[in-house]
């Protein structure tokens, strides 16, 4: 429905609020709303914003397992309280690594977990880069590896568990808050969860070389090309060019046509190229306005 914007004073512009709407919740001269920003829309609830809770009651006939309570930090849940009758599901439960989750109270047949880090949940973007940049760092040191420098693949692999504890963090802050921008929330979502999954692969890789896994010239070759590949979808994901892009698209195709003639870690690297165009898609689609003025 639309309505008229009138101005009261030099600064001040106000609407009115549906009749049925406002009977239906008991709005009246007097009544406090909450106002919501979110990009080009306000939400008017009468319902304060408030923290989402739960209690978790586990017999012992529950199958728990402490992914659901990363699957619940995901969803925006700032409270969890645990009932649990077997004392050695707290010893699963404090394994869980979630960004801003800590278990603020425990008792005898309980536990509560709560979110400490309310004033993180506004750095979306700076833990989005972050998580490319530990990519590209995770990428970067398998090519110095590849290359004969001295890295401690160890110390890389860790990489891979810092990056999902930040991309589910993202993940949490699009759930509950969604993106300044609200038309790229979805976008990004993907974006953040792709890239986890990228640092995947990568984990195979370095776990493959652990296992005595071989890499020839050839392979090493295609993996710098393929780490090269990801640097130019970063690059073009802060700031497109239209050239490079093209250059990006080409060599897509060159990359897929190399891959599928490779096997072992040359596979893992084929696969690193599909993960990593798939997020291509959401980027570019989020900023089309721009892209094709």
């Amino acid at each position: 429905m639309k309505r008229k914007v009138i101005q009261l004073s030099t600064k001040t512009l106000v609407i009115s609020l549906p009749l049925d709407w406002a009977e239906k919740n008991k709005v009246i001269k007097g009544s406090e709303v909450e106002v919501i920003e979110k990009d080009d829309r306000l939400l008017i609830t009468t319902q304060p914003t408030e923290s989402l809770k739960i209690i978790l009651n586990l017999t012992d006939k529950t199958v728990f397992d402490k992914r659901y309570i990363g699957d619940l930090y995901i969803r925006g849940y700032d409270e969890i309280k645990i009932k649990f009758q077997n004392p050695t599901i707290l010893e699963e439960i404090r394994k869980i690594d979630l960004l801003g989750y800590d278990i603020v109270e425990t008792g005898k047949d309980y536990c509560i977990i709560k979110n400490v880090a309310s004033a993180l949940e506004a750095e979306f973007d700076t833990m989005l880069r972050k998580c490319f940049m530990l990519t590209k760092q995770m990428f970067s040191s398998l090519v110095d590896h590849f290359e004969g420098n001295d890295v401690n693949l160890k110390e890389v692999r860790k990489l891979e568990a810092e990056n999902n504890k930040i991309s589910v963090f993202c993940l949490r802050i699009l759930n509950k808050h969604g993106y300044k921008e609200s038309h790229k929330t979805t976008f990004l979502y993907v974006i953040a969860r792709e890239i986890e999954a990228i640092c995947d692969i990568l984990k195979y890789i370095i776990d493959d070389l652990a296992e005595g896994a071989k890499v020839n010239d050839k392979t090493k070759k295609y993996f710098k090309e393929v780490s090269n590949f990801y640097t130019a979808y970063y690059e073009l994901f802060y700031k497109y060019d239209k050239d490079k892009f093209k250059e990006f698209y080409n060599k897509r195709k060159e990359l897929i046509r190399d891959g599928r003639k490779m096997d072992g870690i040359g596979r893992h690297a084929l696969n690193l190229v599909v993960a990593i165009y798939n997020i291509t898609g959401p980027g570019l689609t989020m900023n089309i306005e721009n892209i094709y003025k």
